[in-house]
């Protein structure tokens, strides 16, 4: 399209928009339009990490683990153990070695339950540094607690369990097991996560970490911390990001922009020194480079 055909066009929908926004008002127009906004953004990854695709966070993160024989895994917010163990058939022969972090004693029973071998299960929370913390949920051992008193519009009372539990650090569990790499450190900690970032600094700055899975969303708002921070904390050290959408496909992030900052639900990211494994689909709506989705 010419620059000036787009620019009539601009006018035109500028002149319109009062009307069509009136019309847009009524109810059962107003509803449709917001699920089938919410539709096209789960289909780019935006609020699509609610755990209804956990395959999907599976099959994504196996993408950065090929050639990687033994990897080193640590599953931070381990909950139940279900990523895990779901890694852990992914990966089929090769044995990894998951270091799963869960500080609710409600789940530990559990994960010392879960069919992977050479587990280690650390009962802490993670953050920037050593000491306690309060943690608040809905019920003992919620998949969705958090040391933040969330108050969410589609949860319940996140105030109604609370417990102290200790806290730990990436860069002194590297230490005390000696580890001199990560090939997956996966943070699932409704909100903590750049925290836990902050406390493996050291580790990150040696580029021993090579691919983290994070998730951004809702709890971040309780946190008061950006996409920006994530971008700004990891892409100077290195780290290309990409986007799970839904069955574990990768939508690259080439560059920063304020539409990263969504705060509905949850969206899963990875930031990886590695590139994924090879099948790249293009979006039908672009020919640069920069957006190939990896399928």
């Amino acid at each position: 399209m010419q620059v000036h055909e787009a620019g009539v066009l601009g006018r035109a929908a500028k002149a319109a928009a009062p009307r069509l926004c009136r019309l847009a008002s009524g109810r059962r127009i107003r509803q449709g339009t917001r699920l089938l906004e919410i539709y096209l953004e789960i289909l780019q990854g935006r609020g699509a990490g609610t755990g209804w695709d956990l395959q999907g966070e599976i099959i994504a993160a196996q993408r950065f683990l090929r050639d990687v024989d033994a990897p080193v895994i640590f599953d931070v917010g381990a909950n139940s153990g279900q990523w895990s163990s779901g890694l852990h058939t992914a990966l089929g022969t090769r044995t990894g070695r998951f270091f799963m972090f869960e500080p609710q004693p409600a789940c530990q029973s559990a994960l010392a339950g879960t069919p992977v071998p050479n587990q280690v299960i650390i009962p802490a929370a993670v953050s920037n540094e050593e000491g306690s913390v309060t943690i608040f949920a809905d019920a003992p051992g919620s998949g969705v607690a958090s040391v933040h008193k969330r108050r969410d519009s589609y949860f319940g009372d996140m105030t109604a369990h609370q417990e102290t539990v200790a806290v730990t650090t990436i860069d002194r569990e590297v230490e005390r097991w000696g580890l001199q790499r990560i090939d997956l450190l996966k943070l699932d900690i409704e909100g903590a996560e750049f925290e836990a970032l902050r406390g493996a600094a050291d580790t990150l700055e040696a580029r021993r970490v090579k691919t983290i899975a994070f998730e951004f969303g809702s709890a971040n708002v309780y946190s008061r911390t950006f996409f920006r921070d994530f971008w700004d904390l990891l892409t100077p050290l290195g780290y290309r990001l990409w986007r799970i959408c839904p069955g574990g496909a990768l939508f690259p992030v080439p560059a920063y922009t304020e539409e990263l900052e969504h705060f509905r639900g949850v969206s899963n990211y990875v930031a990886s020194l590695r590139t994924p494994e090879h099948g790249m689909t293009r979006m039908p709506v672009s020919r640069k480079p920069s957006e190939y989705v990896i399928g």
